[in-house]
């Protein structure tokens, strides 16, 4: 028997463009053309998306390099965030403050999915602690396997 993890139905309320812009202004950022049609692709988006797939998304607003340096500044700032989730594309989405989430990754269809839920509790980082001497600051987990609508295809 295949136990399966509910796919959440509404994601995660994540700032809107301007609130982002708003931040990094506030912050003394520069949002360049660039930068700025990179955060609304993102936002437009939806969910978590490779750096090739938002090129495409952005057409002529930015170039392939561009992308992948704005995207990595917005996770350095955590305004997104880098998820590894196999198969040698990473995939990057927008993140609130505060936030915490992971995510279900189909192996066959190959969409990843938001879970506004951790299901680890303490127990699983005093155990770390107690075997390892390792103190969790943050973790990130990543469910693989398959979505609702590939198991009834």
């Amino acid at each position: 028997m295949r136990s399966t993890l509910p796919v959440p139905r509404k994601p995660p309320v994540r700032p809107t463009p301007a609130e982002i812009f708003q931040r990094l202004s506030r912050d003394g950022h520069r949002i360049t053309s660039s930068r700025r049609a990179v955060i609304q692709a993102l936002h437009a988006a939806g969910g978590a998306v490779t750096v090739r797939e938002l090129h495409e998304a952005l057409g002529r607003d930015a170039d392939l390099v561009t992308v992948y340096r704005t995207l990595g500044w917005l996770a350095e700032l955590r305004v997104a965030r880098k998820l590894a989730t196999g198969g040698g594309a990473e995939r990057f989405e927008l993140t609130g403050e505060g936030e915490h989430t992971h995510h279900l990754c189909c192996r066959g269809c190959g969409r990843v999915f938001t879970v506004p839920a951790c299901p680890l509790d303490a127990a699983v980082f005093n155990r770390i602690r107690r075997e390892h001497g390792f103190h969790v600051s943050d973790h990130a987990v990543t469910f693989h396997g398959t979505c609702a609508d590939c198991s009834t295809a």
